[in-house]
């Protein structure tokens, strides 16, 4: 991991899409930061779901370009897609 890119999110990212669940989700999707929505920073890849219902959320790993860097870090966290915002999954 480079060692320049916070260990936390600097602010919430965002997609064009409001939830990704199991019956409304997209297998890869651009993210930006909220600040700055018009600059893609990075892709979501949908590795899984939280449960098999059709409401269930969708399961992303996040792979962002760090601000310093031209190379992309996946974050280590598992995140959801609510509102059109990626928040960490908490089991």
């Amino acid at each position: 991991m480079n060692a320049s890119f916070p260990a936390r999110l600097p602010s919430p990212y965002l997609v064009a899409i409001n939830t990704g669940t199991v019956a409304s989700s997209k297998r890869k999707l651009s993210v930006a930061l909220d600040k700055d929505p018009e600059r893609i920073c990075g892709q979501a890849l949908r590795i899984g779901y939280t449960g098999s219902a059709p409401t269930d959320l969708a399961l992303y790993r996040l792979k962002v370009k760090s601000h310093s860097e031209p190379s992309t870090v996946t974050l280590s966290n598992l995140f959801v897609l609510e509102h059109g915002i990626f928040r960490e999954y908490e089991q």
